[in-house]
């Protein structure tokens, strides 16, 4: 799959289709991951480094666009498609939900932020933001600083070291998160000093696996 990927990348990298169609790739992956979104990424910015095209800032810019697209699509599936009330059916569904509301309230942004580079936990995380009823403007922000924070990344290892990345990818993997944690931290800060932010929950709500007495 790798070759596969490597090669329509090397082949496709000056179609002037190719952005308009990775915004439309990044848009999807938000709402049925897993993709390579991230591997193609990289790809393609080591193309453009050194051969001109496509340019870096093109990449970036379709990449964010598209992510932002995608977390806040499955943001609104899961807010308006009924999967709070299908969990409200049943008391572990009940207690799932309250959870990831007192989590939600009280680490926002790490949450959306960091869950942007976990493949399959991206799309769980933004469904369930939905669900929980999470505050869209401030889910709409998080998204924004996530998808920026990982295209610039991509973007950034493609461009100065897509090729030797490419071969350590949980290094690259290690090496976004650690960086998206350090931004997320700083959002979560932020957000606390803002006027109209939601108080925390009185007490913890355990996760839906911890038998209540």
């Amino acid at each position: 799959m790798v070759e596969a990927i490597n090669s329509f990348i090397e082949l496709h990298a000056g179609s002037a289709w190719l952005l308009p169609a990775l915004f439309v790739f990044f848009a999807v992956d938000g709402v049925v991951p897993p993709l390579p979104s991230e591997g193609v990424l990289i790809g393609l910015a080591a193309v453009g480094a050194s051969t001109g095209t496509p340019h870096w800032l093109a990449l970036f810019a379709a990449a964010a666009a598209g992510a932002w697209v995608g977390d806040n699509l499955a943001y609104v599936l899961g807010r308006h498609a009924g999967l709070d009330r299908l969990l409200e059916r049943t008391a572990p569904g009940r207690r799932a939900l309250a959870w990831a509301r007192g989590h939600l309230d009280r680490r926002g942004a790490v949450i959306v932020v960091v869950g942007r580079w976990v493949p399959v936990g991206r799309a769980a995380v933004n469904l369930t933001a939905g669900a929980a009823h999470y505050p869209q403007r401030r889910f709409a922000l998080f998204s924004f600083v996530s998808g920026v924070t990982w295209a610039a990344w991509s973007v950034g290892v493609g461009s100065l070291a897509g090729h030797w990345v490419q071969d350590n990818p949980l290094l690259a993997a290690l090496i976004g998160v650690g960086i998206a944690l350090v931004v997320a931290f700083v959002i979560e800060r932020v957000t606390r000093l803002l006027p109209g932010r939601s108080a925390p929950a009185a007490a913890e709500v355990p996760p839906p696996h911890v038998k209540i007495r």
